[in-house]
C-alpha cells in the first residue's frame, strides 16, 4: 500500500492501489485544497517531488498542462499512487465554524425555476444545524455510496432550510428521478458542508463573480449572505447564460442593483439568437466580458468563479496570464458524475 508524505508539514498517510490521492487524503483527516474532484479546476494541484503517479485513463485531466505535468505538477483528485510518493502542497485549516456532519434530510418543496432547473428545498431535523459559509457545497449520499454534489443556493442567514439549484442531465439517475417521482416529504441524506469555495470578507478588493448556469448558486449564496450582514463593499456579478429564460433569478438581481450601493450585475447570453424577443444586453463568453470590463489592472480585483469546467479552465488560464494573481482566484467547477455522463453520453448516441 503505498504511502504518502506531504511536505511542508511532514504528514503522512496510506493510499489504497486505484485510490485517488485526494480520497485517501481526506479520509485519513487531512484538508488538502480541492474544489470539483473531477479533475478540471486544479484546485488540487501538487508538485511531486518523489515517486510516481498515474491517472486512471493514463491521459492527462482536463485541469493540467503538459507543460505543469512536465514541470511535476499533478492533480491529487485524479492522480493515484503507483509507489511511496512525496507531494509539496498546503493543508487546508478547516473553517473554525462549520463541522461537516452525514445528516437525514426531508425535501420541504421543489419548484421550477427554469425548463431544466429546480429549486429544491430540504428540511432537516429540528435537533440538528448545519452551519456552513454561504459558496459551500453538500453530497447527496445515494444507494450503493454513489455521491452528488450540489452548491447550497442559501446562505447561512437564511436560516435552517437548505436550498440547493438542481440542473436536470437526463430523464433518468439522480436528476430525472427529482424532476420526475420525487415530491415533497421524500427523504435524502446528505454530507456537508463540502469545499472551500466561499467568499473572503477579509479583502478590500473589488470582489467579481463570474457564474455559469447554475454555478450561479453558490455566488447567490454569497451575495443573499453580504446583503444580510450589510457588506457595503464593490462587488459585481456576471451571469453566464445559454438564452434569457436560463436567467431564472434576473429581475431578482436587477431589484439588487437598484438598491444595493456598489453592486452591478451584468449579464450575458451566449446565444441571444435563440430569443423570442430581441436581447439588447450583453452577449458571447461570459469571461471575455469580464475580461473587456475590467481592464489591465486585474490585481485591483478578487475573482470568485463558478460554472462548467471550460468556462472556469478558461479564467484560470487567461486570468492569470492577464496579470491576475493565483492567491486572488476563487473557483468552483461543475460537472457532472461520471456514471451521469456516461448515460448522457449514451442517451445522445443511441
Amino acid at each position: 500500500m503505498p504511502q504518502v508524505t506531504i511536505v511542508p508539514t511532514g504528514e503522512r498517510f496510506a493510499a489504497d492501489p486505484g485510490e485517488p490521492v485526494l480520497a485517501a487524503a481526506l479520509r485519513a483527516g487531512l484538508n488538502l485544497p480541492h474544489s470539483c474532484k473531477g479533475g478540471h479546476c486544479a484546485s488540487c494541484r501538487a508538485r511531486l517531488l518523489s515517486g510516481a503517479t498515474t491517472y486512471p485513463t493514463r491521459e492527462l485531466p482536463a485541469g493540467i498542462t503538459p507543460d505543469e505535468a512536465a514541470e511535476r505538477f499533478v492533480l491529487l483528485c485524479q492522480a493515484q499512487a503507483v509507489t511511496d510518493i512525496t507531494l509539496e502542497t498546503r493543508e487546508m485549516r478547516p473553517a473554525p465554524d462549520v463541522e461537516v456532519k452525514s445528516l437525514p434530510s426531508r425535501i420541504d418543496r421543489m419548484e421550477r425555476l427554469a425548463d431544466d432547473v429546480m429549486a429544491v428545498f430540504l428540511k432537516l431535523p429540528a435537533v440538528e444545524d448545519l452551519r456552513y459559509r454561504a459558496g459551500q457545497y453538500i453530497d447527496f449520499i445515494l444507494s450503493g455510496g454513489r455521491r452528488r454534489s450540489f452548491s447550497l443556493a442559501s446562505a447561512p442567514a437564511d436560516g435552517k432550510m437548505l436550498e440547493v439549484h438542481v440542473r436536470r442531465a437526463s430523464s433518468s439517475g439522480f436528476t430525472g428521478q427529482l424532476f420526475g417521482t420525487m415530491r415533497a416529504g421524500n427523504l435524502l441524506r446528505v454530507e456537508g458542508p463540502l469545499g472551500q469555495f466561499w467568499f473572503r470578507g477579509d479583502s478590500p478588493r473589488h470582489a467579481v463573480m463570474i457564474g455559469g448556469g447554475t454555478g450561479y448558486a453558490p455566488l447567490r449564496a454569497m451575495l443573499r449572505q453580504l446583503l444580510a450582514v450589510g457588506d457595503r463593499r464593490p462587488l459585481t456579478l456576471y451571469w453566464g447564460a445559454r438564452t434569457a429564460q436560463d436567467l431564472y433569478e434576473h429581475d431578482w438581481l436587477m431589484s439588487v442593483e437598484a438598491t444595493r450601493p456598489a453592486f452591478a450585475y451584468r449579464p450575458v447570453l451566449s446565444e441571444p439568437q435563440a430569443e423570442e424577443s430581441p436581447w439588447a444586453g450583453r452577449s458571447g463568453l461570459v469571461h471575455e466580458a469580464v475580461l473587456a470590463d475590467l481592464g489591465a489592472d486585474l490585481a485591483k480585483y478578487d475573482v470568485y468563479a463558478s460554472g462548467p469546467p471550460a468556462m472556469v479552465e478558461a479564467i484560470r488560464h487567461t486570468f492569470v496570464e492577464r496579470g491576475l494573481p493565483r492567491a486572488q482566484l476563487f473557483f468552483d467547477s461543475f460537472d457532472f458524475a461520471p456514471d451521469t455522463l456516461a448515460a448522457m453520453r449514451k442517451t445522445d448516441n443511441p
